[in-house]
C-alpha cells in the first residue's frame, strides 16, 4: 500500500506543466512563448552571424569575392573535359579552347564591333 502511494505521488509530481487545467485564462503559457521566441531569435542571430564571418573572412566554408582582373564571362561544355571559356583580362576579351590539360587561345575578341560569329569565321592567323 504504501509503495502504491509513493509510486502515485511520483506521478502526479512528474506529470508535465501542460497536463495541469489552466485557471484563470491561460496566463501560464505567455511566459514560455516568450523564452521560445526569444531563444529562437538568438539561434537564427548566431546562424546569421557565423555566415557573415565566413563568407566575410574566406574560412574556407564559403567562396570568396572575385575582386581580381580576370574574370570568367561565360564558360560553355562541350563533351567530357572539353569546353570553350570566354574571359574578360584588364578591359580585353578572350575565347579560349579548354581540352584535358591544355588551354589555348582561339581568339581575341576585339570587342562591340564585332561579334562573335564574325570572330570566329575569321581565320587563325588574321590579325583585326
Amino acid at each position: 500500500m504504501i509503495r502504491t502511494q509513493a509510486m502515485l505521488l511520483l506521478l502526479v509530481t512528474a506529470a508535465p506543466a501542460w497536463a495541469e487545467p489552466v485557471v484563470g485564462g491561460g496566463g501560464d503559457l505567455f511566459i514560455p512563448w516568450i523564452k521560445m521566441i526569444v531563444a529562437l531569435l538568438f539561434v537564427l542571430g548566431l546562424i546569421l552571424l557565423l555566415y557573415y564571418g565566413a563568407s566575410r573572412k574566406g574560412f574556407g566554408l564559403l567562396p570568396a569575392a572575385r575582386t581580381g582582373q580576370i574574370k570568367v564571362l561565360e564558360m560553355r561544355s562541350l563533351g567530357p573535359k572539353k569546353g570553350v571559356c570566354l574571359i574578360r583580362v584588364r578591359d580585353e576579351e578572350f575565347l579560349l579552347g579548354l581540352g584535358g590539360d591544355r588551354v589555348e587561345l582561339l581568339a581575341r575578341l576585339e570587342g562591340p564591333k564585332t561579334t562573335f560569329a564574325e570572330t570566329l569565321d575569321k581565320q587563325p592567323g588574321e590579325s583585326a
